[in-house]
């Protein structure tokens, strides 16, 4: 149908104003404001919320069998036009883009939430490591966040893609750590205390918090709650201190990964807890309507003191000693969210509480956080995010034991993005989403956070998981997953039906490959690739006979540290065995026994609905499957290799049958190389993470030209000894020290 006109209420809320904008882009209709009559005349689209919306009997009938005060949203055919309506401002700005995205599916048809709360955390595009990766688009971003039905954003980063204040005004240049304190920027980066006042640039101030205001503006504008994401207590300038020598808290670094000590102020003292209180109101001054502030602990640089597992150990002021671990978190998330709520009674303080903490202080904690703080959870499973939260009595002792302390959490699951797969990404595991939103519903969670964000659309305009988030979060049950996906290939792919069968195939082939992904632990997921560059590092039988000029691309931007034998020998990671070689040695058998050859299938699969046409959807989604098979390739090189070296200078083998193993795993790596080259280099599709501007241990500038090296390099060298022979691999120590054990 041709639409002629948009109707909005007079005075109507800034998220239907938006709706009527983005209708009146998508259907080339003008805006006009009119008071709803109950009906939409020939050629109209009007929008409507509320008891007015149900002035239309189209949409009484509609919504007739949503729960008495669900959100709800409905899309009606009636009086020869078109009624977009929902029940506040946010849903008939959310319904309206939804039928934007597919008139077909959503007209005549209503929906409700059935989550009270659908936030998102620690969005890695929209905020932390990807935001200037090449083709990324905030607006379009949050965008999408709307469509896909979110209640909140998170708002905070960096604007400096280089990394932001830790890394410019490190103390050594080659120090790592300071880029773990790049992302989830607190409070600090944005504001000042009397504190703290001329410490900070105000440039950067100035410019941080205009670019917060900026996300928070066009989050509002599609009816979504600003939210603040953090590490908390963090790590502070040093010249906090040498004002302030008394406020020194808890050391808060990785001493493994960092070159100089880092330290938090210390929450144990009233003077810090005003600190952030007045940072708080101030930037809430700015953001009124801030809806949640979530602060992680134990990592990127925070932790509360006396915590067990703090990286450098369990440390703090003679005061923090004083106190209980729980008594200062209470304290702490009690004094954020009394400031917070004299502003907007709204507001909500989380604490996101895992693996940080022992099972006794976790507990402790939770008994002791005042009203207005509540806790969230990762529902786990995996080393890989994408793979956690299928069964859902893997978390439910978290969940459970928060409601006997009377709080109600928040859940954790990851949609679509998340670091698992990078610098590749855009991998499709529905199945995977429905199981995760089964585990929401046997939790009787009606709270969770999309964990990591999503794909960005700008960079990935075919999710499938996001158009199978986007039904289960409004209440949709998805009876038949392979018809729904069906339609939505057929859809993609112009109708042609052979090729979406084979693009659906393709999915539900490349999502078993990654339930068969041989992932060792966290490092494996995603950071190896990325932080530790396994994919630009020449792979050869000793690391350490390399020129200088043989290791500029792999050293450029790599993050484990120039002392760490990890640069040597992959085994290793922070100065500490990471992976014994009996792990490498049945990775690798999975790998080839299982994933590798799935993928490939995958991959054929693509190749072949290819042959019928090249659509857009199947190179895109070809291009995605290929660089995650030569990824994967990667790694599982890179294990054999290792394995190999190691077998062969502990003398655990037979010499020749290992330097034979170690020449395969080379000799495949190179033959992998080329085709990296291949991939990237002439591809239109971004399946791949690269810097728009400023290269970082996370994301990639130039890996064509830094591949090209390794090949050459790994060339050249493929005939060296094994080496080198150091130490440390005959050393014990590994992540399961003492420090770790619970008391």
């Amino acid at each position: 149908m041709k639409y002629s006109r948009i109707t909005i209420p007079p005075g109507a809320a800034q998220p239907v104003s938006t709706a009527a904008e983005e209708l009146s882009a998508a259907t080339g209709a003008r805006v006009t404001e009119s008071k709803f009559r109950g009906s939409a005349g020939e050629g109209e689209i009007a929008l409507a919320q509320g008891e007015e919306a149900l002035a239309a009997a189209e949409v009484r009938r509609l919504v007739a069998g949503v729960p008495a005060g669900a959100e709800w949203e409905a899309v009606a055919v009636t009086g020869g036009g078109l009624v977009i309506a929902g029940s506040s401002a946010r849903n008939v700005c959310h319904a309206a883009l939804a039928w934007i995205a597919d008139p077909g599916r959503e007209t005549g048809r209503a929906s409700h939430y059935a989550f009270k709360e659908r936030f998102s955390m620690w969005d890695v595009t929209l905020n932390q490591w990807y935001r200037s990766t090449v083709g990324f688009d905030r607006q379009k971003h949050l965008r999408e966040l709307a469509r896909l039905g979110h209640t909140g954003v998170e708002v905070n980063r960096y604007v400096d893609a280089g990394g932001g204040w830790h890394v410019r005004h490190r103390k050594f240049p080659g120090d790592s750590y300071a880029w773990y304190l790049s992302y989830c920027p607190a409070l600090d980066a944005f504001v000042e205390s009397s504190l703290t006042e001329g410490i900070y640039e105000p440039e950067e101030l100035r410019r941080n918090l205009a670019d917060l205001e900026e996300s928070a503006s066009i989050a509002r504008s599609y009816g979504m709650a600003p939210g603040f994401v953090c590490y908390e207590p963090r790590c502070v300038s040093e010249k906090i201190f040498d004002r302030h020598p008394h406020l020194r808290g808890s050391r808060t670094d990785h001493p493994g990964r960092s070159l100089e000590p880092r330290y938090a102020l210390d929450i144990a003292h009233p003077r810090v807890l005003e600190h952030y209180a007045q940072m708080l109101t101030n930037l809430m001054s700015r953001v009124p309507d801030l809806r949640y502030l979530v602060f992680w602990t134990g990592d990127s640089g925070s932790g509360l003191p006396f915590a067990r597992w703090l990286y450098f150990g369990p440390n703090g002021s003679y005061l923090a000693r004083s106190k209980t671990v729980e008594r200062m978190a209470a304290e702490f998330s009690g004094t954020l969210v009394e400031a917070g709520r004299k502003i907007n009674p709204e507001f909500e303080v989380i604490m996101e509480l895992s693996w940080e903490y022992t099972q006794k202080e976790r507990e402790r904690i939770t008994s002791a956080l005042p009203e207005g703080v509540t806790l969230s959870h990762p529902l786990g499973g995996s080393a890989s995010g994408i793979l956690c939260g299928t069964d859902p009595e893997v978390s439910r002792h978290y969940f459970s034991f928060d409601r006997q302390c009377g709080k109600e959490p928040y859940g954790e699951i990851v949609v679509s993005s998340w670091w698992d797969t990078e610098p590749v990404y855009g991998l499709a595991f529905p199945t995977i989403v429905k199981q995760k939103f089964d585990s929401l519903r046997a939790l009787e969670l009606d709270k969770f956070f999309t964990r990591g964000g999503i794909y960005s659309p700008s960079q990935c305009p075919y999710a499938i998981n996001h158009e199978v988030y986007r039904e289960l979060v409004r209440g949709r049950e998805i009876a038949d997953l392979h018809a729904f996906l069906m339609e939505t290939a057929t859809r993609w792919c112009l109708g042609g039906a052979p090729q979406a069968e084979l693009l659906v195939k393709a999915w539900l082939l490349g999502e078993e490959a990654l339930r068969q992904w041989p992932v060792l632990n966290w490092y494996m997921a995603g950071p190896c690739t990325t932080q530790a560059r396994w994919i630009t590092r020449p792979l050869v039988p000793d690391f350490s006979r390399l020129a200088a000029d043989e290791t500029a691309a792999f050293r450029r931007a790599v993050f484990t540290l120039e002392s760490d034998i990890a640069r040597q020998n992959l085994a290793f990671e922070g100065g500490i065995r990471m992976y014994k070689e009996e792990q490498f040695e049945r990775a690798v058998q999975e790998f080839d026994q299982r994933m590798l050859p799935q993928l490939e299938l995958t991959v054929g699969v693509l190749d072949q609905a290819l042959d019928l046409g090249a659509l857009d959807v199947l190179v895109d989604q070809r291009d995605r499957y290929r660089g995650w098979l030569l990824l994967n390739r990667t790694v599982r090189n890179c294990l054999a290799a290792q394995r190999a070296i190691n077998l062969y200078l502990l003398d655990r083998g037979e010499k020749p049958a290992l330097r034979a193993e170690l020449d395969r795993a080379i000799a495949a790596e190179i033959a992998n190389t080329r085709d990296w080259i291949e991939a990237l280099g002439g591809g239109k599709n971004n399946f791949f993470h690269v810097a728009e501007e400023f290269e970082t241990p996370f994301v990639y500038k130039t890996p064509v030209e830094d591949l090209e090296l390794r090949l050459t390099v790994m060339e050249r060298h493929r005939g060296d000894d094994p080496g080198p022979d150091l130490p440390e691999l005959r050393w014990a120590n590994d992540e399961r020290s003492a420090w770790r054990e619970e008391i």
